[in-house]
């Protein structure tokens, strides 16, 4: 066997239920996280070891049943008014389309899946800039933690509460009605957090629904990365004065607010069908869907640099960073950068709009360097991409997608921004898609790949390590680096520190009692810490019959279906790694 130079690895357990040691090799160190959510994924981790990341499902929503869509009541077979407990599947069948990435009607309750929380000292807690007031809905927050410095500093996004309000009009036949909507002070705001104080940034455009603003990552010397809403798009300028503030036109039974969400909620849900292919020539007619969310906004966005005290308050100005080309004169839809980590030297790197010669709009890597928006490649075999991290030797590291045999791949990718050589990521086998979420000041690379060599359209993923300072370096599937009969499959890696720890994501199987008072079994996501230790890798996915571990199963792209503001855009997981100074 090859000897691993991450070493083997003991696993310390962030998890939300207690559990025995599964073999010697494991050093287990049982960390609780936040009560009544059901899963959690970890996002960033400092050297001191706190851990920053996301909780989700939350357990104990208060559902109101007269908000709740007869249409879903009738499906799941409940019927509030027969006096039965909600089973445990049909809470969760509700929850899941109430939550607000699932939810696009605003007449529905809101809620909130996902739950920022922090790790320190045995102990893990929420954290909340925004909390609800006693006029706004309990449990309708969405937060995210993304990043935490070695000095406890950490950053992320969080939406507003929602709150119910009576809007009253005259029909046709000249009678007054009321309609009922929820609707929230402002869509997403960064925040910033440190022990126990909290802080959000202002976008420069707020001119309908409050604006956007999110912070992804923040260096030792609490420079922070992100974006904000800077002006409206042409679209969303001539959309919104046709279809909401023209009297002729706009429905008297929606306020203006609400009119304005439609139309910016459609555009959060765009597809990038003009990187699709068909698939089928019965729908050559139709318009095709690539899987990838384009994440547009009736806002122009612009990738920002906060300087930010030890409070969290702004200093001086904040830097505005471009895209990687100026907008088309005949392209009337947001055009738009977005700043996802940075390291020590101030160099951003993160996404940016430009153009295909032959697809139009589309997202690419960007470089921000010297108020600059710099690409990795503009080579047209690449239509999406994204940059997701970048060390201090001025290395950056995300994925770039291609269509190899008609399916769009994501390929991992290192970049030298001081030698501007791009380097792609050898997978797991050919057409694998791989996307890398960290690097370390030591070349040492985490991240997420297929391990599925099939056809099926969810293929098996597995967590990854990758150091590009081997002499022949290769990825290497972190199930391979635990004990074969662990109860954990690792799917996703999420951040390493310099002294090669690990924090990821891995399905476990939990067992839980039913209304019936059952024992049942479900698939939940963890968080697991990997600390380096002397070792051989097990080759537990090379043997012939591959070792399937309790919580395979499950896709975990089905436990992640929440549909996540931070997490996931352009169909990736950002993530933000720890940035050690170097002395």
């Amino acid at each position: 066997m090859k000897s691993f130079t991450l070493k083997s690895l003991t696993i310390a357990i962030v998890s939300t239920v207690s559990f025995a040691s599964a073999a010697d090799t494991y050093n287990i160190e049982t960390i609780d996280t936040l009560n009544n959510y059901r899963s959690s994924v970890p996002q960033s981790i400092n050297a001191s070891g706190q851990i920053v990341g996301v909780a989700r499902f939350p357990e104990n929503v208060e559902i109101d049943f007269s908000k709740v869509p007869e249409r879903l009541l009738i499906q799941i077979g409940f019927d509030p008014e027969a006096g039965e407990e909600l089973t445990i599947a049909q809470y969760q069948a509700i929850v899941e389309n109430l939550g607000n990435y699932a939810n696009n009607s605003l007449q529905t309750q809101r809620v909130g899946l996902n739950q920022a929380f922090i790790y320190s000292s045995g102990a893990s807690s929420e954290v909340n800039a925004v909390s609800a007031t006693e006029n706004q809905l309990a449990n309708s927050v969405d937060s995210f933690l993304y990043s935490i410095n070695n000095a406890n500093t950490a950053v992320g996004v969080t939406s507003a509460p929602f709150e119910l309000i009576e809007h009253e009009y005259t029909n046709s036949d000249d009678e007054t009605e009321t309609e009922e909507y929820f609707v929230s002070e402002f869509l997403t705001r960064g925040m910033w957090y440190n022990n126990g104080e909290s802080s959000v940034v202002e976008p420069e455009a707020q001119d309908y629904l409050g604006g956007e603003s999110a912070i992804f990552d923040i260096n030792e010397s609490g420079l922070a990365a992100g974006y904000e809403s800077v002006s409206l798009s042409p679209y969303a300028t001539t959309r919104i004065q046709e279809r909401c503030e023209d009297p002729e036109v706009a429905s008297a039974s929606q306020p203006l607010e609400v009119c304005v969400w439609g139309i910016w909620r459609g555009l959060q849900n765009a597809d990038a069908s003009n990187i699709a292919t068909f698939s089928n020539s019965r729908y050559r007619y139709s318009r095709p869907r690539s899987g990838y969310n384009a994440g547009r906004s009736i806002y122009d966005i612009r990738a920002r640099l906060w300087q930010l005290d030890a409070n969290g308050d702004v200093i001086g100005e904040s830097i505005k960073l471009p895209t990687l080309v100026e907008r088309r004169s005949d392209d009337e839809n947001d055009f738009s950068s977005y700043a996802y980590a940075i390291n020590n030297n101030g160099i951003a790197v993160g996404q940016s709009w430009t153009y295909h010669p032959e697809r139009n709009a589309i997202r690419m890597p960007a470089i921000f360097q010297n108020e600059e928006a710099l690409p990795v490649t503009e080579d047209p075999i690449y239509l999406w991409g994204a940059a997701t991290d970048i060390n201090d030797s001025n290395v950056a590291v995300g994925h770039l997608t291609k269509r190899p045999a008609g399916k769009l791949r994501s390929y991992g990718f290192y970049y030298d921004v001081d030698e501007g050589e791009l380097t792609i990521l050898d997978s797991f086998f050919n057409g694998a898609s791989t996307i890398v979420r960290s690097i370390n000041d030591n070349g040492e690379m985490v991240g997420t790949a297929e391990v599925d060599p099939t056809l099926s359209q969810v293929r098996a993923r597995a967590g990854f390590y990758y150091d590009m300072s081997d002499e022949a370096p290769q990825i290497i599937n972190l199930n391979n680096t635990i004990s074969c009969d662990s109860e954990y499959n690792i799917v996703d890696a999420n951040d390493i520190t310099e002294n090669g720890e690990i924090i990821a994501t891995a399905l476990k199987t939990e067992p839980y009692t039913d209304e019936d008072g059952e024992e049942q079994t479900r698939e939940i996501l963890v968080n697991v810490k990997l600390d380096p230790i002397e070792g051989e890798l097990n080759n537990c996915t090379d043997n012939e019959e591959p070792v399937e571990r309790q919580g395979a199963a499950v896709g975990f792209g089905s436990l992640l279906g929440f549909g996540t503001l931070g997490l996931l855009i352009t169909g990736i997981r950002r993530r933000t790694s720890l940035k050690t100074k170097k002395s």
